[in-house]
């Protein structure tokens, strides 16, 4: 008699029934990661915005002369980075730059010698906005394009920052304190004035 082996194997149920928990679990697990990776982005903007805040005070002292940040015109086809004074949004980067005159005009920085930092977008940014990951609110009595320190260390005055999530999975947010005596902090801010921050 011949003998007849019988190769194991998965039955088509059961490649079926893996299929469909593999495809559950993926479901659960990639808006987690999302989640996850936006947070990463929104804290790594938070310490970029921070530092170079810190940056461009240390410098204003070091240099005895003003030193600014300005929010960069991160569009731009010229081959020196310029600040967006009469237009733009903090969430396409920011300049730290020697301030020779004092003044906020359209020609900032004036020199690229006068560049001392050029920082890029936080997340994902788009030209008209609609596209952005993130938006940085600024809390002012006006939308400053360029925040200044004199050459004693000081703000030209007090501002908060905060960094939203557009996508709207984050619940919180963080926020960047600059105070009239130009220290520079970065905290967490609660749900609650999270939706009060970034409405």
């Amino acid at each position: 008699m011949p003998v007849i082996h019988r190769h194991s194997g998965f039955t088509l149920l059961e490649l079926l029934v893996t299929v469909s928990i593999a495809a559950i679990l993926m479901a659960i697990a990639i808006p987690q990661f999302q989640t996850q990776g936006l947070g990463a982005s929104r804290a790594q903007g938070g310490r970029l915005l921070m530092a170079a805040l810190n940056q461009a005070r240390s410098e204003a002292i070091a240099r005895n002369t003003t030193v600014s940040v300005c929010r960069r015109n991160y569009f731009t086809t010229g081959s020196t980075p310029t600040c967006a004074i009469g237009s733009g949004k903090w969430s396409q980067g920011w300049i730290v730059y020697r301030d020779t005159n004092g003044t906020v005009d359209t020609s900032e920085p004036a020199s690229a010698d006068d560049i001392i930092g050029v920082f890029d977008p936080v997340g994902r940014v788009t030209a008209d906005g609609s596209g952005d990951a993130f938006t940085i609110k600024l809390s002012a009595t006006a939308d400053t394009p360029v925040v200044q320190f004199g050459s004693n260390g000081r703000a030209a005055q007090s501002l908060n920052f905060t960094l939203c999530d557009n996508s709207g999975r984050l619940k919180d947010s963080r926020r960047v304190e600059i105070a009239l005596s130009g220290y520079v902090s970065l905290r967490a801010i609660s749900t609650a004035d999270t939706t009060g921050a970034c409405a």
